[in-house]
């Protein structure tokens, strides 16, 4: 056989026009590797966009303006208030089943806070769509409750205000919710 015959057959062996290059492992697995790639992310746009939480408002630039300009305002009131608050909740809170959150409020002078509106609201910061707004009905004198259930397990932010005529009080808790 002469070098020509074999240049010419090591050409065709090698060239870019051989069919057999599709079925060589280390080609199928990079072939592969592009194809999870693209359908991995074509699942995350696709979830990405059909599964918002609409954690966003729709005027979040000017409700963020606003608060920085009166939060040294809403905090110098509240301290000027000088309430003494407490929040009771359960060792263990379960989804689905009621339990019974109990606030108490008195002034500076030790004198409870009456009749006053309370409520809270109850902030799934993963779903927007999970919030739910209670109000808490006055027990005894300074002390308010309401029987709370939550419906879905995870994180809860208790974003609890207290209007008593001119003043306000705003507390926030975070606790856990768990399955039955």
């Amino acid at each position: 056989m002469a070098i020509s015959d074999t240049l010419s057959n090591l050409r065709k062996r090698y060239s870019q026009d051989n069919p057999e290059a599709m079925r060589n492992p280390w080609i199928l697995a990079g072939l592969g590797l592009i194809a999870t790639f693209i359908t991995v992310n074509a699942v995350f746009i696709f979830f990405a966009i059909t599964t918002s939480p609409g954690l966003v408002t729709e005027d979040y630039y000017d409700r963020g303006r606003d608060y920085e300009e009166n939060v040294l305002k809403i905090m110098a009131a509240q301290d000027a208030l000088n309430w003494d608050t407490k929040l009771a909740i359960p060792a263990q809170i379960t989804t689905r089943q009621p339990d019974t959150f109990r606030f108490s409020a008195v002034d500076s002078r030790g004198i409870p806070i009456m009749d006053a509106d309370v409520s809270v609201v109850a902030y799934r910061p993963s779903d927007a769509d999970a919030d739910f707004k209670i109000r808490l009905d006055q027990a005894a004198p300074g002390q308010y409750q309401a029987l709370i259930a939550f419906p879905l397990p995870g994180i809860w932010d208790l974003n609890i205000t207290v209007k008593d005529g001119e003043n306000t009080f705003n507390m926030s808790h975070r606790i856990s919710a768990h399955l039955q």
